[in-house]
């Protein structure tokens, strides 16, 4: 394939899963962008598409050429009510497809997709010697709000995280209600 294809951003359909999955499973085994241990399975994986079916939790993919190169999410932040307008973003691509701009790609589209629907913050924690996913939150404004030193174990070593946070539901300094109340209305 040819590397300047220009590739496409769009929502994930069902048939995207194994390939989404492939690629998280790669991240699982090969990197420490992701503390899981262990590849996920075909059923943890189908429960976790599932939860992205409601579009407060978008989940998308990069697609070139057909193919799905990478995909990214925005997930619950915390369980607790109080936490719903904050979201975590999660972004993954191919390893054959890494530093084609498609994390920025999907980072850009998630914070907009963020805004739009009425999330006040959204946070990443990155493995703090993961630089460049540190400089693709720095280049979107994403600040670091905490280091936690060693919260993670792979590969025999500890690894630390850094806490990244952007506040996307502010213009002129304050919050912006206008989603939060067109869906109450509509409903």
């Amino acid at each position: 394939m040819n590397p300047n294809t220009p590739f496409i951003l769009r929502k994930s359909e069902v048939g995207d899963l194994q390939r989404i999955n492939e690629i998280y499973n790669w991240a699982v085994l090969n990197s420490v962008a992701t503390f899981d241990l262990e590849e996920r399975t075909a059923e943890a994986a189908e429960r976790w598409y599932h939860s992205h079916q409601d579009p407060y939790y978008p989940l998308l993919v990069v697609e070139l050429n057909g193919e799905i190169a990478g995909w990214g999410s925005l997930s619950p932040f915390h369980t607790r009510p109080a936490y719903k307008q904050s979201g975590e973003f999660s972004i993954y691509i191919a390893p054959e497809w890494k530093g084609k701009r498609m994390g920025d790609a999907l980072l850009q589209e998630l914070s907009s997709m963020a805004e739009h629907l009425g999330y006040h913050t959204l946070l990443g924690l990155i493995t703090a010697t993961n630089e460049a996913s540190l400089c693709l939150a720095r280049k979107h404004g994403f600040s670091e709000s905490g280091r936690y030193r060693e919260v993670g174990r792979k590969f025999g070593h500890g690894f630390s995280e850094s806490g990244r946070y952007r506040e996307v539901g502010r213009k002129f300094g304050q919050l912006l209600d206008v989603v939060v109340v067109q869906k109450i209305f509509e409903e």
